[in-house]
């Protein structure tokens, strides 16, 4: 039997380790050399609200996507909305999805990821002068070539943390 109060600090501890390296690599200023640096919240999101989607949903997405929007120094609640969004959508389908192989959750991942630069880049584009292009959604192609290396990581970190 598994100590609920023990697996849920296990996931505590889990989760914002791997959101804390996500926000380190969000913060690393790549996107301007790299155009296909992979929107690495995001793969947190999407890797947590899959495999623990009663703990972990639109919630969770909406403060870490406000705490990006202030490190990030960017209009304030966009991303909490597209993350809040994106948790949402997975929650939604998290038994589709775990049922897909890895290289098909790859290319529904890319399409999520796709309506996240979508959703985001139409409030960016309401609240600044934002034009969307193409160049803004190749992040969407980086983080779905990212995504079975990000899955394996964060499998492996939940396997250590004994998390159910």
């Amino acid at each position: 039997m598994v100590n609920q109060p023990n697996n849920t600090l296990n996931l505590f501890w889990a989760f914002s380790l791997s959101a804390f390296l996500a926000l380190v690599l969000m913060i690393l200023q790549v996107n301007q050399i790299l155009v296909f640096w992979p929107e690495w919240m995001a793969l947190v999101i999407i890797y947590w609200a899959l495999m623990v989607p009663d703990r972990i949903g639109p919630l969770v997405g909406f403060i870490t996507g406000t705490l990006l929007d202030v490190l990030l120094v960017r209009n304030f609640g966009v991303l909490g909305f597209g993350l809040a969004s994106l948790a949402f959508v997975v929650n939604r389908t998290h038994l589709q999805l775990r049922v897909l192989s890895l290289w098909q959750q790859t290319v529904v991942i890319g399409l999520f990821i796709g309506i996240f630069k979508l959703i985001t880049g139409w409030l960016y584009g309401l609240t600044s002068d934002l034009t969307l292009s193409a160049a803004y959604f190749y992040p969407s192609l980086g983080s779905m070539l990212m995504w079975p290396f990000a899955f394996i990581l964060l499998q492996e970190l939940r396997r250590k943390a004994r998390i159910a």
